[in-house]
Formats: C-alpha cells, structure tokens, sequence
C-alpha cells in the first residue's frame, strides 16, 4: 500500500475507526442539548398545559442556532481558553461541553412550576443554552469536516447523526419515561410538586452527561494541521469568497437549499409534543416510549442506510429520494390527527417519520460536509447549518399561532409544502466536483 493510500485526510488508517468513534461520541454531545431544549422542555410545558402558541414562541431562544455564523469565525482563528492544549478543534469542544453541565442545570432549576408560573426565566436561560449548543455545534461540525472532508463524508455523516440520536433515546426519552417514578419519591406522579421536582432533577442530570463531550474532546484525533486563518478579516470575509468562487451564479441557489431543505421537519417537530400530548391524548411515558425510545432503531437504520446510500449511489440521487420521503413522512401526521389516540397508528408514523429523518440527516451532513472548504470549516458550516437552523426558529416562532388558526392537519399539510421548492433546486446547488449531479443548464 503506497504511503498516500495510507492516510485519510492526514489521519492513518489504523485511526479511521477511532475518528468515526469520536464522531458518533461527539454527535451525542452536540445533540442533547438540542434535545433537552427543544423536546424535553417542550414536554415539560406540555404536561403542565402551557398553550401551543406560547410553546412555539419559545422557538425563538434558538435563534443563535441561525446566527452562530457571526461568531463561528472564532473558531478557525483562535483556540479555546483553558483547554488550548487540546489544539484547534477540541480545545473548543471541551470547554462548551464543560459550561453546557452548568447552564442545562441552571435551566431545569428555573423552569416553570404551573401553568401560571412566568416563561421568561426559563427563556432567557434557554437562550444562554442556545448559544453555548450553537457555538458547540460548530466546534463539532468543523472538526468532523476537517477531519473526514475528502474520503469518509458518509460514515462520518451517519457516525454523527447516529450519536446524535443515541443523546434523543438515551436521554430525552429516559427522562420523558423517568418522570412519573420519579415523582412518585417526591409524593406522587399526579403531584404538580412532585412532577416539576422530577423534571428538574431529571434534566438536570441530562445536562451534566454532558461530560462525556469534555471526555470525547481528550480522545478524539485532532485534525490536521493546516495553515492557521490568519485574522477576524481573513475568517470572516475569505469563507463567503470561498463559497462564491466555488458556485458562482449558483450561489444564491445553494443558500436556498441551505434554508428550506430540512424546514419539513424542522417545523413539523416544534409542534409535535403539544399536537401527541395535548391534541391527541398521549401520556409523557407514551411519547417517551415511542416517539424517542421506539424511534430510535429506526433512526439509526435509516442514517447507517442514508451513509451507505451517499457512497454507493452518489450524493445528488441520495438527497433527492431522502428529501422526497423527508416530506412525504409528514403526512403521517395528518392520518394520526384523523385516527385520534391509535397506538397502531401512532408507532407506525413514529418508525416511518424516524426511518425517513435518519436517510436524510445522513445526507444532507454528507452535502455540507462536501460543500465546505476545510480551512474555513467552522465558518462556512456555520453559514450552511445556521440558515438552515435560522428557518427552523423563525418559522417554529409562529407556528403555534398557525396551528391555532389552521388546526393539526392543515399545519402539517403546510409543513409538506414547505419542503418541494428545494427539492426542484436541488440539481442545481450541488457541489461542481459531485459526478453524480445533473450539469447546470443556462
């Protein structure tokens, strides 16, 4: 074996499991936050019937998912303090994972107790969440591109989504599942008192296995080196060159996909625990049970397929049948909302919605994965993820007033919709190099 075929992308061989290990490791510490945020505090709300529009207003506290483009600059220029030694990429993870323990904390102490107690302490800590989880996110993304870009984008890609998902089962459905044992040690699963003890305690505990973030960052590979950005100007300013070189007129284009191509289940999610708890019955357990824990092996199937798919086939055919099945699995929703409180049916949506998301995310981190430029991978994944993520907040911001006007299934019926614009786009946003993408026609 010649000493070029030797390494991937300055890794050797015999640390490429190590480095799809680390990935998966990582993908679990980027998405608990993401996952204590956005459905465990959604459930939470939920159970003690905080309405619909007031749960999607919250929606806006993850706003610096979207906007974590104006500082991930950073990330490429400077190494994180205190943790310096670990180099550029996990010096950054170690220390947001480390300050992610105590702010998931200080969250889950100042939730709400009842329907009357105020929304704005649990926002703003929310918020402060949001930008230390968008700002790991970005450490994670950009090490996984720095390391991986140019050989393994779809094992990476599906080592990420599936620790990513392991954090949704392992976490956000233990504590979905926990709630009412463990109130019952504080007086009782029908206690108010006992159940916010509960759901403190139980994120609370979520946010401190956090820790195994600070743990990957000792043990994963550091990418390697290239040279450093040099300057805010350089980090700022040369990843948008970069990108505007790379597509030209298209550019524009692949903004757009980078917007809409995830909003069907971006928006469809933020209105999923108060549409299976408040709409159609669901217990927390129930939700806890099949949405999170029974969703889960399907996830990963669906992701180890998505990864296998973008190798064998090609990135472009692998997008657009994922991205057809992502919108079409929606409709799933809308057969629940006519069905009412059907287990049968309820599990049947749940494996199809999982299945379908697991292709897609694998996918589509594959395409911005390939999109980006290594030296600038914190930056221009930061820009490709936070439109993506800033759609999601603005459009998650409104849509418990919409599913007040609309109902259910006309909301669900829209987040479909939502999702056919990008798919007609896509031949056209697809990296030059892709052989598998349709040329672009003038």
């Amino acid at each position: 074996m010649s000493e070029s075929a030797s390494k991937i992308v300055g890794v050797p061989v015999v640390s490429k499991k190590r480095l799809v290990v680390a990935i998966g490791v990582l993908g679990f510490a980027s998405g608990l936050p993401n996952v204590l945020l956005n459905d465990t505090l959604s459930a939470w709300l939920a159970d003690i019937n905080v309405p619909a529009s007031s749960i999607g207003l919250l929606a806006f506290a993850t706003l610096p998912y979207g906007l974590k483009l104006l500082w991930a600059p950073l990330l490429d220029c400077y190494r994180a303090p205190g943790f310096a030694f670990l180099g550029l990429r996990r010096s950054w993870i170690a220390l947001l994972c480390t300050l992610l323990v105590v702010a998931i904390g200080a969250m889950a102490w100042c939730g709400p107790a009842t329907l009357s107690s105020p929304l704005l302490p649990v926002a703003i800590l929310g918020l402060g969440v949001a930008i230390l989880s968008a700002t790991l996110d970005a450490a994670v993304d950009a090490h996984r591109t720095d390391a991986a870009s140019g050989v393994i984008e779809g094992p990476a890609a599906s080592a990420f989504v599936m620790g990513y998902r392991v954090a949704f089962v392992s976490i956000g459905a233990l504590i979905l599942m926990l709630v009412p044992t463990v109130a019952e040690i504080f007086g009782g699963a029908s206690d108010p008192l006992a159940r916010e003890m509960a759901w403190r305690i139980l994120i609370g505990c979520g946010g401190a296995a956090m820790l195994i973030g600070v743990l990957a960052a000792f043990l994963a590979p550091e990418p390697p080196r290239r040279a450093p950005v040099r300057g805010l100007n350089e980090a700022m300013i040369e990843p948008v060159q970069s990108f505007i070189r790379a597509f030209g007129s298209r550019f524009l284009l692949v903004i757009l996909v980078a917007l809409m191509f995830r909003l069907p289940d971006l928006l469809g999610n933020r209105m999923t625990m108060p549409f299976l708890k408040q709409e159609i019955g669901f217990t927390v357990e129930d939700i806890g049970l099949i949405r999170q824990a029974g969703g889960f092996a399907m996830t990963i199937f669906g992701a180890l397929i998505g990864g296998f798919c973008v190798l064998r086939f090609g990135l472009f055919r692998s997008l657009l049948v994922f991205g057809a099945l992502q919108v079409a699995s929606n409709a799933g929703y809308i057969v629940l909302a006519q069905t009412g409180k059907s287990m049968p049916t309820f599990v049947g949506v749940i494996a199809t919605e999982s299945f379908c998301n697991g292709l897609v995310s694998a996918a589509f981190v594959a395409y911005f994965m390939e999109l980006c430029e290594p030296k600038f991978a914190a930056a221009q994944y930061a820009i490709l993820s936070g439109l993506m993520y800033l759609a999601g907040a603005v459009v998650g911001g409104v849509s418990g007033f919409l599913v007040e006007q609309v109902g259910y299934e006309w909301f669900f019926g829209i987040s479909i919709l939502v999702g056919l614009p990008p798919l007609a786009l896509l031949p056209w946003a697809m990296p030059t190099r892709n052989a598998t993408a349709p040329p672009m026609t003038t």
